[in-house]
C-alpha cells in the first residue's frame, strides 16, 4: 500500500493515481489532517476520512467519488466526519448499520406473511390496504429510523384524505406491526406509534333506526342489485356485513344459513334462520365464466357460482362506499317525493337533509326492537352470535352448546313480520313458510 502527504488542490488531485504494481495507494491532505483520497489500480479513486474510533481502531468512511464530488464539497464532507468522530461518534459504524438496518418495506412483507396464518381473509384484506397503500410514504425508510413525527404526519394525510376514523385503524395497524417486529427480533429500538395522538375519539356508537327510517330503506332498495339485496338480508338477519357479502350457496340448506366459524367473528358457526321474505333476497344462482365475468358458459364448462354475491368467488361483494352513497341519494329523492305529496310543494334545499346510518345501525336496531318486544335476552344474543350473555359466557358457556333454533326461528318470524308491516307487505301466518331449495 502506498501513502502519500500533500496539499490538495484540484491540479494535485488530477495527478494522483496508484502506482503500477499496486493494488491501492492513498494520499493525505495536509490541510485537514484525515482526509485523503483513496486510488485503485482500476483507476477508481474514491475520498476517504480516517479517525480513529473510541477504541482507538482506526476506521476510513468513504463518501463519494472524484469524479462526482469535488474537492471543496469532499473536504466539508470529511471535516463533518472527523468531527462525530471527535465527539465520540463512529461514522463508518453508523453508516453500516444504516445499510443493514430493515426497511420499513421488508417489515411489512414478513409481518403480513406471518399474519396470512392468523388473520381472517377480511381482516388481512383491511391490513394488506393499511401498510400497503396508506403506509406507502414510509416503506423505503429504516424501521429503526421511522420516528412519531413521521407517524403524525402520516396519520394526518390520511385523516385529510379519508377522515380521521380511517386513519385511527392505519395507527392501530402500523402499531400492531412495530410491535410484531421488535417481539420477532426483526428490529430493534421503540415502537414510534406508541404515544402518537389518536385522529379521532371514537365512541360507541349508539344509533338505532326509527320505523320509518327502516321503510324508507326498505323501499330505497327494491332494484335487485347485489347491494340492494345485501342491506335487506342486513335488515332481516341482524348479520354483519362482510358475513352476508361473503355468502357462499354451500351454506344455505333450506331455510337455514350456516355461517362457518371460518367466517365468524368470534370463530363459531352461527346457524341463521331465514324467514320467506329473506330467502326472497337471495338472486338466482348464476353461471361463472373461465374469465371471472358472469353470463353464459359454455355447455361443456357450465359451472355455477359459489358465492351468492359479487362478480367472481374470490372475495364477494365489494364497492361498499358508492353503492351507499347511491342508495343515500335514492333515500333523499323518496323524501323529497314524500314531502311534495304531503306538502303540495317542493321542498326548500335544507328542508330534506340525508339521513345519518351505517350498514351496522342495521344490527343494533334488529336487537333493540327484539329486546324491546319480550325477546329474551339470550336468544337475543344466541341471534347475533355474540357470547358475552350470561349464558354463554365464562364457565356457562363451557357447557351450554344449545343453538336455541327454535326460540331463533321464533324471534326472527317476529322481527320479519314487522318488517313486513313496515315495507307494506301482507304478513305471513306463523307456520306457513316455503322450503326453499337451492338453485342450480
Amino acid at each position: 500500500m502506498t501513502t502519500a502527504t500533500t496539499r490538495f488542490t484540484k491540479p494535485e488531485i488530477k495527478k494522483m493515481a496508484c502506482p503500477a504494481g499496486r493494488a491501492e495507494a492513498f494520499f493525505w491532505d495536509t490541510v485537514l489532517p484525515g482526509f485523503g483520497l483513496r486510488a485503485y489500480a482500476s483507476g477508481r479513486r474514491q475520498w476517504v476520512a480516517q479517525y480513529r474510533d473510541s477504541s482507538g481502531r482506526t476506521r476510513r468512511a468513504s463518501f463519494g467519488d472524484v469524479k462526482t464530488v469535488e474537492l471543496d464539497e469532499a473536504r466539508e464532507a470529511a471535516r463533518s466526519v472527523l468531527a462525530k468522530a471527535e465527539l465520540g461518534a463512529d461514522p463508518q459504524a453508523e453508516k453500516k448499520a444504516a445499510r443493514r438496518a430493515v426497511r420499513v418495506e421488508a417489515l411489512i412483507e414478513a409481518y403480513l406473511a406471518d399474519a396470512a396464518g392468523r388473520l381472517k381473509p377480511r381482516s388481512l384484506i383491511e391490513v394488506k390496504r393499511h401498510l400497503n397503500t396508506h403506509a406507502k410514504p414510509l416503506h423505503h425508510e429504516a424501521a429503526s429510523a421511522v420516528g412519531r413525527a413521521d407517524i403524525v404526519k402520516l396519520l394526518s394525510g390520511i385523516a385529510k384524505a379519508g377522515g380521521p376514523v380511517a386513519a385511527n385503524r392505519v395507527r392501530s395497524t402500523l402499531s400492531a406491526l412495530w410491535v410484531w417486529g421488535l417481539r420477532s427480533g426483526m428490529i430493534e429500538g421503540e415502537n414510534p406509534v406508541a404515544h402518537t395522538p389518536k385522529p379521532a375519539t371514537e365512541a360507541p356508537r349508539e344509533r338505532t333506526l326509527s320505523d320509518a327510517e327502516l321503510a324508507l330503506i326498505w323501499a330505497a332498495t327494491g332494484e335487485e342489485h347485489d347491494h340492494d339485496r345485501i342491506v335487506r338480508l342486513l335488515m332481516l338477519t341482524g348479520a354483519r356485513r362482510e358475513e352476508v357479502a361473503g355468502m357462499a350457496w354451500a351454506e344455505i340448506e333450506g331455510p337455514l344459513w350456516t355461517l362457518p366459524r371460518e367466517r365468524s367473528k368470534n370463530g363459531l358457526p352461527h346457524e341463521v334462520p331465514l324467514g320467506p321474505l329473506a330467502l326472497a333476497q337471495l338472486p338466482t344462482q348464476r353461471e361463472k365464466r373461465g374469465n371471472g365475468e358472469l353470463g353464459e358458459a359454455e355447455p361443456a364448462k357450465r359451472e355455477m357460482r359459489a358465492l351468492v354475491f359479487g362478480k367472481t368467488d374470490d372475495e364477494g361483494f365489494s364497492g361498499w362506499s358508492r353503492c351507499k352513497e347511491r342508495l343515500d341519494a335514492r333515500i333523499k329523492k323518496n323524501r323529497s317525493e314524500i314531502f311534495e305529496k304531503t306538502h303540495g310543494r317542493k321542498p326548500a334545499a335544507d328542508e330534506i337533509t340525508p339521513i345519518a346510518w351505517t350498514l351496522h345501525d342495521l344490527r343494533r336496531t334488529l336487537s333493540t326492537w327484539m329486546n324491546e318486544n319480550g325477546i329474551e335476552p339470550h336468544v337475543v344474543e344466541a341471534v347475533l352470535n355474540h357470547v358475552s350473555g350470561g349464558a354463554k359466557r365464562g364457565v356457562a358457556g363451557v357447557y351450554n352448546k344449545a343453538q336455541y333454533r327454535e326460540p331463533k326461528r321464533a324471534a326472527m318470524a317476529r322481527w320479519e313480520a314487522h318488517v313486513r308491516k313496515l315495507a307494506g307487505l301482507p304478513v305471513i301466518a306463523a307456520g306457513n313458510v316455503t322450503q326453499f331449495a337451492k338453485a342450480g
